[in-house]
C-alpha cells in the first residue's frame, strides 16, 4: 500500500509539471491520481476496520467468563469507534433489560444508573432490533431530550442491537459529549459488525453459565440424593435389624417356653422317684424338647445362610435322590398325600448337594404347612433344554395374589410361626447355582414353586 501511494506522488508531481508546460491531458491525468488516492485511503480504512475487527473476535473468541466477556466488548466498542462512554445491556429472564457493565475512556468505571445513560434509547433499540445513530441528539427531533441527556451534555449517540440467531440478546451503546467528533455511518457499520460477533459470543457464554448452573445444581442434588439414599439404607437397615430381632425373640422364646415346661416336668418325675412309671409320658417330653431343638436349629441355621455367602461345593448330584431325601427328611403327617413323579432319565447335575437339600427342605416344608387339613403333595422333575427342572406342588390354601410380588423377600412372612426367611434363603441358594425359582398359585387351590437348574453350571 505505502509503494502504490510513492507511485501516485511521483505521478502527481510529474503531471504538476506538465500543466505548467501548457499539456492538456495533465489535467485530467491529476484528476485521476486524485481519484486512484481517495480509493487507496478508502482501502486503507477498510483494511484497518477489518483488522481491528479480526483483533476483536479473537479477543472475544478467548472469553469464556461473561463478565469478562462484556468488560472486553465495551471496551473494543469505546475503542473501535472513539466513543467517551459505553455500556452493553442485556435481556433478562423477565424480558427486562439491565445494565450488565459500563465504562469511561480512559477512566474508571461510570455509574451504571439512568441518569448516567438514556434509558428511553436502550428501550427503543430492543424493541424495535433497529440502531440508533445521530450525530447530534440535542437537536434531533426524533428523540425525546431526558434528563440524562441533558444532564451528561450528550451529543452524539451510537446504539446498536445484540442479536444471535434470531434471538435478542441485549444492545451496545455509545455516545459521546459536546467536545468529542460525532459518529458516522462508517462507524454504524464498524459497530453493527462488532455486535454480531459480540451477540454469539454473548449467546455462547450464557449458554456455558447455564449448563455450569444446571450441573453445580445436578451435582448437588445428586449429592443430596446420595445422602438421603445412606438414610433410608440406614433406616431400613435399624428397621430390619428390629424386625429381625423380634422375629428371633419371638420365635426363640416359644421353643423355650416348650423346653423348659419339660424340663420342669422331668425335674419333677426325677424327684419323685417315678421314673420307671412314667416312661411314656418322659418318652413324649423328649420327643417335644427334640422338636423344638429342631425348630430353633432351622431359624439359627436360615440366619446364617441368609447373612453370609457360604462357598459352593460342587459335585455332580442326582436330583432325584435329592429329591427322594427331603421327602424322608421331612415329617409327613398321614393325611397327606405324596406323589412323585421323577425323571429317570435326569442327567446328573453340577451343584451343591447340601444347599438344594436346603432349598427343596424350606419348599416341601412349607407345602406340608400350607395344608392343615390334609391334600396332595406332588413332587416332579423333568429335563427342559439345557436344564432341569423341579416341581414342588400342594393342594393348600394357597398365597393371596396381593402377597405373591413379596413372597422371597426377606421377614415377609403370613405364618404364625417363622421369622420370613426361609423363601429367601431358598431363592438366594438357587440363584447362586445360576438357577431360577418361581411360584404360581390360587387361593383355595394351592400353589407351585417351580425350580429351574442349569445341568452344566459355570462359574
Amino acid at each position: 500500500m505505502t509503494d502504490t501511494l510513492t507511485i501516485l506522488d511521483t505521478l502527481d508531481a510529474e503531471f504538476q509539471r506538465l500543466q505548467e508546460r501548457g499539456t492538456r491531458s495533465a489535467p485530467g491525468m491529476l484528476k485521476l491520481v486524485d481519484e486512484l488516492r481517495s480509493e487507496i485511503a478508502d482501502l486503507r480504512q477498510q483494511g484497518q476496520e477489518l483488522a481491528s475487527l479480526y483483533e476483536v473476535a479473537q479477543d472475544l473468541a478467548a472469553k469464556s467468563e461473561l463478565s469478562d466477556l462484556l468488560e472486553s466488548i465495551i471496551d473494543k466498542a469505546i475503542v473501535l469507534v472513539g466513543a467517551e462512554r459505553g455500556f452493553v445491556a442485556l435481556v433478562g429472564p423477565d424480558g427486562g433489560y439491565y445494565t450488565a457493565t459500563a465504562r469511561r475512556f480512559g477512566a474508571h468505571d461510570v455509574q451504571e444508573t439512568d441518569e448516567a445513560f438514556s434509558s428511553s434509547l436502550v428501550n427503543r433499540v430492543m424493541e424495535r432490533r433497529e440502531p440508533i445513530l445521530t450525530t447530534n441528539i440535542q437537536d434531533d427531533g426524533r428523540f425525546e431530550l431526558t434528563q440524562s441527556i441533558i444532564v451528561q451534555r450528550i451529543r452524539s449517540v451510537l446504539a446498536v442491537p445484540l442479536i444471535a440467531r434470531g434471538e435478542l440478546q441485549g444492545a451496545i451503546y455509545v455516545d459521546t459529549r459536546m467536545s468529542i467528533r460525532p459518529f458516522s455511518e462508517a462507524d454504524l457499520r464498524l459497530l453493527q459488525a462488532m455486535a454480531s460477533q459480540a451477540a454469539m459470543a454473548i449467546r455462547s457464554a450464557r449458554l456455558y453459565d447455564d449448563v455450569r448452573a444446571s450441573n453445580a445444581q445436578l451435582n448437588q442434588m445428586v449429592s443430596e440424593l446420595r445422602e438421603t439414599q445412606a438414610q433410608l439404607v440406614q433406616a431400613e437397615r435399624l428397621a430390619a435389624v428390629g424386625r429381625l430381632a423380634t422375629s428371633v425373640a419371638h420365635e426363640l422364646r416359644n421353643p423355650l417356653m416348650v423346653m423348659r415346661t419339660a424340663v420342669y416336668f422331668l425335674d419333677r418325675v426325677v424327684s419323685e422317684g417315678n421314673v420307671g412309671e412314667s416312661g411314656e409320658i418322659l418318652k413324649r417330653y423328649f420327643t417335644m424338647i427334640d422338636r423344638e431343638i429342631d425348630r430353633q436349629t432351622k431359624i439359627i441355621n436360615d440366619l446364617l445362610f441368609f447373612s453370609r455367602n457360604r462357598p459352593r461345593q460342587l459335585a455332580d448330584v442326582d436330583l432325584n435322590a435329592i429329591l427322594d431325601e427331603t421327602l424322608m427328611r421331612v415329617t409327613m403327617p398321614e393325611s397327606v398325600e405324596v406323589r412323585r413323579e421323577l425323571d429317570a432319565a435326569l442327567p446328573t447335575i453340577r451343584a451343591d448337594a447340601d444347599q438344594l437339600q436346603q432349598v427343596f427342605v424350606n419348599l416341601v416344608t412349607n407345602a406340608v404347612q400350607a395344608m392343615p387339613e390334609g391334600g396332595v403333595l406332588a413332587i416332579t422333575s423333568y429335563r427342559d433344554g439345557g436344564d432341569a427342572v423341579a416341581l414342588v406342588s400342594d393342594t393348600g390354601v394357597g398365597i393371596p395374589e396381593e402377597d405373591m410380588e413379596r413372597l422371597f423377600q426377606p421377614f415377609f412372612t403370613t405364618k404364625d410361626k417363622g421369622i420370613g426367611l426361609g423363601l429367601a434363603v431358598t431363592r438366594s441358594l438357587v440363584e447362586g447355582h445360576r438357577g431360577t425359582i418361581s411360584a404360581a398359585s390360587q387361593p383355595g387351590h394351592g400353589t407351585t414353586f417351580t425350580v429351574r437348574l442349569p445341568v452344566e453350571l459355570v462359574g
